[in-house]
């Protein structure tokens, strides 16, 4: 009776293994470095940065309806002078141009405890000089 040799594991499977398990480890790395990526993103941007504080008070002025009625839809923004590296501070001055008027649109505010707390938010009309006052849109 001859007695058969029973090869490893490895020698029985290797044309399967070796190429599942190199694609597994590819794949395993590409997607740890896309989620890590997206993490850092996502992380960043959860903190309530002076740029997300910026788009804030761009909404806030396009979704306004007193500032609608008063400068005409739709309203461009120009002469945006904002530095979103100043973290803390939001100092704006901004021209607005509607179909109706232009208008200023004016904001400072400072982050006190990841709350942005805003001592002036006007939109100044041009032709009549009424000034809409828009901080109680953003306290709220």
């Amino acid at each position: 009776m001859e007695q058969e040799i029973q090869q490893s594991w490895w020698k029985r499977n290797w044309k399967w293994a070796l190429p599942t398990g190199g694609c597994l480890t590819i794949l395993i790395v590409v997607f740890s470095i896309i989620g890590f990526g997206a993490y850092k993103v996502f992380n960043e941007l959860s903190n309530d940065t002076s740029a997300l504080a910026f788009v804030k008070v761009v909404m806030e002025v396009q979704k306004n309806k007193e500032v609608a009625n008063a400068l005409g839809k739709p309203i461009d923004i120009r002469d945006g002078d904002f530095d979103p590296e100043m973290a803390d501070l939001l100092d704006l001055e901004m021209q607005l141009e509607g179909k109706k008027s232009d208008g200023i649109l004016t904001v400072k505010a400072v982050r006190i405890d990841d709350t942005w707390v805003y001592s002036v938010f006007t939109v100044t009309v041009e032709d009549t000089g009424e000034v809409i006052d828009l901080i109680r849109t953003v306290n709220n």
